[in-house]
């Protein structure tokens, strides 16, 4: 594929636009940015960025440039990360972005950059191809933002925050709690606002995490399967974490996994740490994917069903539903 093809498909994945950092992503280098530079058939947004002439100009191509002009460590943040999320009342433009503390320095001139601190990796999500500050922790964002003004104008504000994203099922109070717990302390922006608003978001007060979770729970009722017990955390004296769904009787669980979450070769190297874990600890493990609880509810049912006959026998595994997009026959028990 001729060079220019190979940074317009990239470019078309982006919302029209490519930075200088993902040249070697392509299997390119400094001469194939220097010839898009000159050609005249791509615009330089800054020294970092380029936009492929006839591509519309949109808020969400100014995200992807301002994530992109920050630098390969960037991704978007604050209000316009809450704004990628669809909150209401927020707005992508002025566009924010984020650094880790310790990465490179260099600064954009497209974005609003600051560096964060204690970000680990389950803080940023990759969503529609951007990286994005995760839900729970751009609401930290904006309690922080919001701790300077006074107590009875910024707890209303942020209520309406963090409810949108647990509307949404991008947040679950049992997120919120995990969080305080994890990033709440004396002196950090924010913290006192977080606990208030947790006081009254007690974890169990949803039946299930995600809408994805409600349609896996209404499968097994239409097909009038033995329900599951939504979020519990398994592992005995050593705790493996909380699993979706375990069976009230056997050692059984299910994980429900979108492909927004669970796709890229990380997801998979986490899952599967995750799902040896369980097999380890003897239990059968029926991980259903997203497409298949709105497309293929034979396949859920299925996997549930031979997780469920391998837990009664003794035999831990772990079964897949059809759609599961690893490259391996996911549809084999893995142990």
């Amino acid at each position: 594929m001729h060079w220019e093809a190979r940074l317009r498909r990239l470019a078309s994945l982006q919302c029209g636009v490519i930075g200088i950092h993902q040249m070697g992503n392509v299997g390119g280098d400094h001469r194939w940015w220097t010839n898009a530079r000159r050609n005249g058939r791509w615009e330089s947004l800054s020294d970092h960025v380029l936009r492929a002439d006839g591509t519309p100009a949109t808020v969400e191509q100014l995200a992807f440039a301002g994530v992109l002009d920050a630098g390969p460590t960037a991704f978007l943040a604050d209000g316009s990360a809450l704004a990628w999320f669809g909150t209401r009342n927020a707005s992508l433009e002025p566009v924010q972005v984020a650094r880790r503390r310790g990465t490179t320095n260099r600064s954009g001139v497209l974005a609003r950059a600051h560096r964060l601190r204690d970000v680990r990796a389950s803080d940023v999500v990759v969503v529609r191809g951007l990286p994005v500050l995760s839900p729970i922790r751009a609401a930290w964002c904006e309690a922080a933002r919001l701790s300077s003004l006074p107590e009875e104008w910024a707890v209303p504000r942020l209520e309406r925050v963090v409810d949108d994203l647990h509307r949404a099922h991008l947040l679950t109070w049992e997120q919120l709690h995990d969080s305080i717990r994890c990033l709440g302390r004396r002196g950090r922006s924010g913290t006192t606002l977080m606990r208030a608003i947790a006081a009254e978001r007690t974890p169990g007060t949803s039946a299930t995490e995600s809408r994805l979770e409600d349609r896996f729970v209404d499968v097994l009722a239409e097909a009038g399967v033995d329900p599951l017990e939504p979020q519990v955390v398994v592992g005995g004296d050593r705790p493996i974490g909380r699993t979706d769904f375990r069976d009230p009787d056997l050692p059984m669980v299910a994980e429900i996994n979108s492909l927004t979450f669970h796709s890229t070769p990380s997801d998979r190297d986490s899952d599967r740490r995750r799902y040896a874990q369980l097999v380890v600890a003897g239990f059968a493990v029926a991980v259903v994917w997203e497409d298949d609880l709105w497309s293929n509810r034979t396949d859920v049912l299925r996997v549930v069903a031979e997780a469920r006959a391998a837990a009664r026998v003794g035999r831990p595994a772990v079964f897949h539903t059809a759609s599961c997009p690893w490259p391996l026959d996911c549809r084999d028990p893995l142990w």
